[in-house]
């Protein structure tokens, strides 16, 4: 009996072959070896032959598997194969024996030993690593456990600290609340002549800017004082609304212009994006104020020097009709107001928590800035009570999204919340109704400004009917020029160059403000005066429009009396500076009253070009080292005060200084251009005959012989 051959997975394996990278057999089966059977080899089959070759045909074979079988296995006849698949992993030893035919089986059988190998995952090193994975498993367990714990213990902790610190936090603000309601009296009574002393800051040499200081910073205490005593309302349920019908546009213009300052200072890029047509909506002014302030205030908060803030609103639906609620929000006929910076941004999330009272931002550790964490917890209560929504939606340094949305119509208000139906239109008409008597009486007062004709008034209103009535309230003893807006009163003034402009703040496409700074900023313009008109709830704005270059500032609904008085007592006082220059030039005394620091600045200015009169190569950069001023500053100066230039003062004052010399002295003319610096005798006539309408000779010839004009030492 002989074993023949091997097989794994139906291939001959024959002695010294390699299988997976191994040599299965490394000799013949008459010699005992070991097959080693890997577990991707464990698909095998092993042929035997018996060796009586009388009657091979008559042969009969059994097999068996020591440790797999546990008897003999009997092969069908003519078998000389035996397969075996999927056998556990061990040691094996196969025997084979064969019959004769007659029933006489072979006394040895062939024999060949055999060890299958167990996958890897089943290997001794496996079952070790499963052990200390699975210590390492309940090591975690208990780690997290443990981490799980101490976490919950910290929050509990941090739970009872915050608890405490809202609780001490309300007996503060209970008592600040107190304190609020003595501090609100004696604040109004320090912005009433505060104001007062802003109007008339230019006064205070020097002061000027501590004044406008006192009055932000007065301002800014009242209305923290009030915002205190707001959150303690909306913490005690009692948030009283007075709704009444108004523009939102026009509205959310004027709040917007209220930052437009301050974005130019941190060179934002500050935009608003309305609809064109005025839309009716019913809110309580003072409110939404706040929660519009709040929102801008925030994004200014959190948005660098050269980023951008863009606020706006749109309509949904249609305003006419009253809004439709959904499942917890609104679904149709409502606004949506959007406050879009491009700042810091907020981890995802702090969101849930931006609405919640006290609570601070992790960026705000970062800002120079820290608030109370109550403004917007303001603002969600006041738009919710206005029946509106609010939600945020930010990512870390890509800004933050602040969407508010107000219902339109009414049927959401109860009966107590709406206040008087007067528009701010109707209460500007209906002031200038009971003012037309005050105003046609002081019509008939003549001005006492010098001017030989009527001087020329651009009046700047959008509103047809208000912009019809100041026409009528001037044009008596005014040339009236009227525009609709800040673009079309630009284009006029730069071409009638008028003696005043009369300038609404809220307007389309250019507002006041804008065309103020432009007047006061551009070389040809910066002289004229300006006088700004706006409502009250942008009376902030006339801080803006001082600091813009504005001469006064007058708030809506105005008396008519008062405001034509205040464009004469303008007008006036430039009548007065300018024949105070005209005499000083001159040389002459003059007992005109004018504001002393334009006094002092044009005798500074004239005694600069009188002491260098001789210098040829004397010019406006001498000048300007002299007086110690930037040229714009210095021009804007010159020009508001004397209408001219800076070259066109130099030349009046070598021209009038030469009028003297030749009035007073017995010199030659070509002595007296050098002695004021001019060196072509040419030039000089034909400067003096243009400012004084004759030639230097003729002037001598006039006046040498009468009475002497003496000369001014300064």
């Amino acid at each position: 009996m002989r074993i023949t051959g091997f097989r794994v997975a139906n291939k001959t394996v024959a002695v010294g072959d390699t299988i997976n990278g191994r040599v299965l057999l490394t000799k013949a089966f008459a010699h005992p070896q070991t097959i080693t059977i890997r577990a991707d080899e464990n698909d095998f089959s092993v042929e035997f032959v018996g060796l009586n070759y009388a009657t091979p045909k008559k042969h009969q074979y059994a097999y068996q598997l020591v440790g797999y079988n546990a008897d003999w296995v009997a092969a069908a006849p003519g078998q000389r194969t035996a397969s075996f698949a999927n056998l556990p992993p061990g040691d094996y030893t196969f025997q084979v024996k064969a019959s004769n035919g007659d029933g006489l089986w072979s006394t040895e059988p062939a024999t060949l030993q055999l060890t299958v190998l167990p996958p890897w995952w089943k290997t001794w090193w496996a079952y070790l690593l499963y052990g200390l994975a699975v210590i390492g498993a309940l090591l975690l367990y208990r780690h997290v456990t443990m981490a799980q714990q101490g976490l919950e213990n910290k929050l509990a902790l941090e739970k009872f600290r915050v608890e405490k610190e809202k609780e001490l936090t309300d007996l503060k603000l209970s008592f600040f609340t107190n304190v609020s309601h003595e501090l609100r009296t004696p604040l109004t009574l320090i912005l009433g002549p505060m104001e007062e002393l802003l109007t008339a800051a230019n006064r205070f040499t020097g002061l000027k800017d501590n004044i406008v200081l006192m009055h932000k910073q007065t301002r800014k205490l009242l209305e923290l004082v009030n915002q205190l005593l707001d959150f303690r309302k909306v913490e005690a349920g009692k948030v009283p609304l007075r709704a009444t019908r108004a523009d939102i546009v026009g509205f959310l213009t004027e709040v917007f212009l209220i930052f437009k300052l301050k974005a130019e200072e941190r060179q934002l890029a500050y935009s608003l994006l309305v609809p064109p047509k005025a839309v009716e909506l019913y809110f309580d002014a003072g409110k939404l104020e706040i929660v519009l302030t709040n929102l801008l205030a925030n994004a200014f908060k959190y948005t660098k020097e050269g980023g951008s803030i863009t606020v706006t609103a749109a309509v949904v639906g249609h305003p006419s009709n009253n809004a439709v609620f959904g499942p917890n929000v609104l679904a149709d006929n409502y606004l949506e107001i959007k406050v879009i910076d491009k700042g810091i941004g907020m981890q995802p999330a702090e969101l849930a928590h931006i609405f919640d009272a006290y609570y601070q931002a992790s960026q705000t550790e970062t800002l120079r800035m820290m608030g109370t964490g109550i403004g917007l917890s303001l603002v969600k209560q006041f738009v919710e009570r206005h029946g509106g929504e609010i939600t945020v939606a930010s990512e870390v340094n890509q800004g933050a999204t602040f969407t508010v949305r107000l219902p339109f119509g009414r049927a959401h208000l109860n009966s107590t919340d709406f206040g008087p139906e007067t528009t701010a239109c109707e209460q500007h008409l209906s002031v200038l109704a009971s003012g037309t008597a005050l105003a046609t009486d002081h019509h008939a007062d003549s001005m006492e400004c010098a001017f030989t004709t009527p001087p020329r008034l651009l009046i700047v209103e959008d509103n047809t009917d208000l912009r019809q009535y100041l026409e009528q309230l001037f044009d008596s003893e005014f040339e009236v020029t009227v525009a609709a807006d800040g673009v079309e009163g630009w284009e006029k003034a730069q071409a009638l160059l008028p003696d005043f402009v009369l300038s609404d703040i809220m307007m389309p496409q250019s507002d006041g403000l804008e065309l103020c700074q432009k007047i006061k900023q551009h070389p040809k313009t910066l002289h004229i005066p300006v006088l700004l008109l706006t409502a009250r709830t942008a009376a902030v704005h006339e801080l803006e429009g001082m600091e813009n270059g504005a001469d006064d500032y007058i708030s809506k609904p105005f008396n008519p009396k008062i405001l034509h008085a205040k464009v004469s007592a303008v007008l006036r006082n430039r009548a007065k500076l300018r024949e105070f220059y005209e005499r000083q030039i001159l040389l002459e005394p003059t007992k005109v009253v004018i504001p002393e620091a334009d006094k002092l600045f044009l005798e500074q200015a004239m005694k600069v070009v009188e002491n260098n009169l001789a210098d040829p190569e004397f010019n406006v950069q001498v000048l300007l080292r002299e007086m110690g001023m930037s040229q714009s500053f210095l021009y804007r100066r010159v020009k508001s005060i004397t209408g001219q230039s800076v070259v066109e003062f130099i030349r009046d004052v070598r021209l009038k200084r030469a009028a003297q010399l030749l009035a007073s002295t017995q010199l030659r003319i070509s002595d007296v251009a050098y002695q004021v610096g001019i060196q072509d005798l040419k030039h000089f006539r034909t400067m003096f005959q243009k400012l004084y309408g004759m030639s230097p000779s003729e002037y001598a010839k006039q006046h040498r012989g009468g009475e002497q004009v003496g000369l001014v030492v300064h």
